[in-house]
């Protein structure tokens, strides 16, 4: 077993585990989401179903495991979960939600579409920039363990970024572990 996280380079605080806590709360936190939006995004950010964008996202060279339907809908639904208030307010939109009708009169409940809005296409490219220079792509995280920046985890991110400047290895090697 190596004593040494081969993400950040540094000492790891369980030598069993394949990684040290902060990378492994980096690979874990907020990366189904990243993958996701980053999808959408690269996938010119079209109005599509869940099965559309769960089948665009198993496709993604960056994932390591098969998603599942119901994580996809997880996230998407957790961004447009206040689109109705927010349409109210006519400001604050973060993931768009289209309803479609059947096609061919068939019957059943319309269709439900979903597109990342300007505002959200802005805060991936903050999550994608977080992610290069080695740092979690949440600021803050709502429900769950709170983690704390400390000098040794600005240290570790600064180990994980030059690591990949040198191309040691790849960008998203450790998403999603």
């Amino acid at each position: 077993m190596q004593s040494k996280c081969p993400s950040c380079g540094y000492e790891k605080e369980y030598p069993e585990y394949p990684l040290c806590i902060y990378c492994s709360y980096r690979g874990r936190v907020g990366a189904a989401k990243l993958l996701l939006f980053q999808t959408m995004k690269d996938n010119e950010n079209k109005y599509r179903t869940v099965d559309e964008l769960t089948e665009l996202v198993n496709k993604n060279p960056n994932r390591k495991h098969k998603v599942n339907r119901s994580a996809v809908y997880k996230i998407l639904h957790r961004y447009s979960r206040y689109y109705e208030q927010a349409k109210k307010r006519r400001r604050g939109y973060l993931v768009l939600k289209k309803e479609v009708p059947r096609k061919n009169g068939q019957r059943g409940r319309p269709q439900v579409k979903y597109k990342l809005s300007s505002r959200l296409l802005k805060r991936v490219d903050v999550y994608e920039n977080r992610w290069k220079r080695g740092f979690t792509i949440n600021k803050k995280v709502n429900k769950g363990k709170k983690f704390r920046m400390t000098m040794d985890y600005k240290n570790r991110a600064q180990g994980i970024r030059t690591k990949i400047q040198k191309g040691e290895y790849e960008l998203y090697t450790y998403l999603l572990v």
